[in-house]
């Protein structure tokens, strides 16, 4: 197994085409479940299987629940991992794949407990730059909608893959930079393919054109652009208000810091870390506004 967790909206959609276009892997729609259905380290087969076919995140598999029972065939207990795995193991097969991982960024809260369950599974943290971030949840219906609220999401959620993940050391764990994967995109799919003990194959490279299928409807809402070759990220320093960035770095500037991302505001003013508390607290401070232009790339 292995996990490509993150931030929302830090392009983890991107990578998942991105693996799904290698003709041997298989990395399904966000499970959620693994986390969601998890109760003790052993189930019972039957109950195993009634939860996960009524979790509503089941569906977008587009995977018969019989295909799951099939590979259980014969067992009434067994590991959790393994019957998680039954449900991976359907869905690759169904696609003719011989490998399967999983996208789903919010696993990046639960690092400790899916590295004790699979204690051999790499972790593949996809970090964007956080003002990015931010920009990107102005265009849509949900996650937070002020900068503070996006800027104080953002660090929590790297700032504890970093932790939790370094841990693990370099052979579970690797950081991949959004930025870089756009700009050296052969390079960066070969280091990763290396991190996955997977063969670099050309297709990754041309993910429009061999992923597109996999796309949800929703994600190709969310992120109009997701099924193009993207070649751009968009533009903080140009579309974001510079009181926005201020607010943004006086929450979360070391961070940015750390990762190596320039700052704008290396010391924020009084008014912008008053600003950046109000908007935290859940006043209208600094409230996102979707400022599209036409062309830049939208992914999540």
């Amino acid at each position: 197994m292995f996990f490509v967790i993150g931030s929302a909206r830090s392009g983890t959609t991107l990578l998942r085409m991105i693996l799904n276009a290698h003709p041997e892997v298989a990395v399904p729609p966000e499970s959620r479940f693994v986390v969601e259905l998890y109760r003790s380290d052993e189930v019972r087969v039957e109950d195993f299987l009634a939860r996960l076919d009524a979790h509503q995140r089941w569906a977008s598999w587009d995977t018969p629940i019989e295909s799951v029972r099939a590979q259980l065939a014969g067992m009434k207990t067994l590991p959790y991992p393994e019957a998680i795995e039954a449900a991976y193991l359907a869905f690759a097969k169904n696609r003719n794949k011989k490998r399967y991982g999983d996208k789903t960024p919010r696993y990046i809260e639960h690092i400790p407990l899916l590295s004790r369950l699979w204690p051999e599974a790499k972790f593949v943290h996809l970090v964007r730059d956080g003002r990015e971030v931010a920009l990107s949840y102005a265009d849509v219906p949900f996650g937070p909608s002020t900068v503070a609220k996006a800027a104080a999401l953002w660090k929590e959620r790297v700032v504890l893959g970093m932790e939790q993940g370094r841990a693990l050391g370099p052979k579970r764990y690797t950081e991949l930079r959004y930025e870089l994967l756009l700009a050296h995109p052969q390079e960066e799919i070969e280091s990763l393919c290396s991190f996955l003990d997977l063969d670099f194959d050309p297709a990754m490279l041309d993910y429009s054109e061999h992923a597109r299928s996999e796309v949800l409807d929703r994600a190709k809402l969310y992120n109009p652009h997701v099924t193009k070759s993207i070649t751009k990220t968009r533009s903080w320093d140009e579309q974001m208000p510079p009181s926005q960035v201020e607010v943004f770095e006086a929450v979360a500037g070391d961070t940015l810091q750390e990762l190596g991302y320039e700052r704008a505001f290396p010391s924020p003013s009084l008014g912008a870390r008053i600003a950046s508390l109000a908007g935290r607290a859940g006043l209208p401070v600094g409230r996102l506004v979707n400022k599209r232009i036409p062309g830049a790339a939208q992914e999540s």
